[in-house]
């Protein structure tokens, strides 16, 4: 079960799962966005009825509620993936919309929390199943100018996975997160495409670490299904790989390459 995957790295992994042979409920934010992502997945699905696709918002707990009743009513739910997400555009607090913030801390934060809540109510009954939700830029606690607020709620992300870890241990059901590092998505070209246009060193590390989602789900796709642990952090690819990759970037710099798409943890 994928929120957030009309698009992005839950489109990108709800076909890789597909691929792989999985079952996959994929939750879009709106009707029509859904549908069209399961249209283009279809090709992707071994069986007939291995994809299914239901709009949620999952800000919205009723909807979450359904969206669990739906996806359990064709098959045990082992996995949950709270994987949407959104952000602000990139500008001081004091410049930014109010409501904005609120779509921020509404989907980012309480759709991790409630989402989180309706699948271990749903696992324990069970005693089993994996929820993993998607950290991204500050869960680490770093800061970047006018990235406050998609900042915040990453950081609180990962304290709620953290906890809940620990809080859910007893239920023999597991919570981890996904660091998909940086990925090329639509959902930041607002976001990052002014910093990466006037920033040289930004651009270049873009240009050297940045993965297109199909290929950072290639890589998780097989690690999320293989964890047996909690509390942990899947990532694409090892640490030793993250450093190689950084000596990419005087690379980048030399040649003064520029993506073509920003980048940005998990949409």
């Amino acid at each position: 079960m994928i929120t957030g995957g009309s698009r992005g790295i839950g489109f990108a992994l709800a076909k890789r799962f597909l691929e792989l042979g999985c079952r996959v409920t994929l939750a879009g934010r709106g009707e029509s966005s859904t549908r069209a992502a399961v249209d283009q997945l279809q090709s992707a699905a071994a069986q007939t009825d291995a994809l299914e696709g239901v709009p949620c918002d999952v800000a919205q707990l009723e909807q979450l509620e359904a969206l669990w009743r739906r996806a359990s009513a064709r098959a045990p739910v082992d996995m949950w993936i709270n994987n949407a997400g959104t952000s602000a555009p990139l500008a001081p607090l004091w410049e930014l919309h109010a409501q904005g913030l609120q779509d921020v801390i509404d989907t980012n934060v309480r759709g991790v929390l409630l989402g989180s809540w309706v699948a271990l109510r749903g696992m324990r009954e069970k005693s089993a199943g994996m929820i993993y939700n998607l950290e991204g830029f500050g869960a680490d606690g770093s800061s970047y100018p006018g990235v406050l607020a998609y900042g915040t709620s990453k950081r609180a992300v990962a304290y709620l996975s953290k906890a809940l870890a620990s809080e859910a241990r007893a239920t023999g059901v597991r919570v981890c997160t996904i660091d998909p590092g940086a990925v090329h998505t639509d959902m930041v070209r607002a976001t990052w495409g002014s910093v990466s246009a006037s920033n040289r060193l930004m651009a270049a590390m873009i240009d050297a670490l940045a993965l297109p989602p199909e290929e950072v789900a290639r890589l998780l796709a097989p690690r999320l299904l293989a964890n047996q642990r909690t509390g942990v952090r899947i990532r694409p690819w090892n640490d030793l790989i993250a450093w190689l990759r950084l000596f990419l970037i005087p690379l980048a710099l030399l040649r003064g390459g520029r993506p073509t798409t920003p980048v940005d943890s998990p949409r």
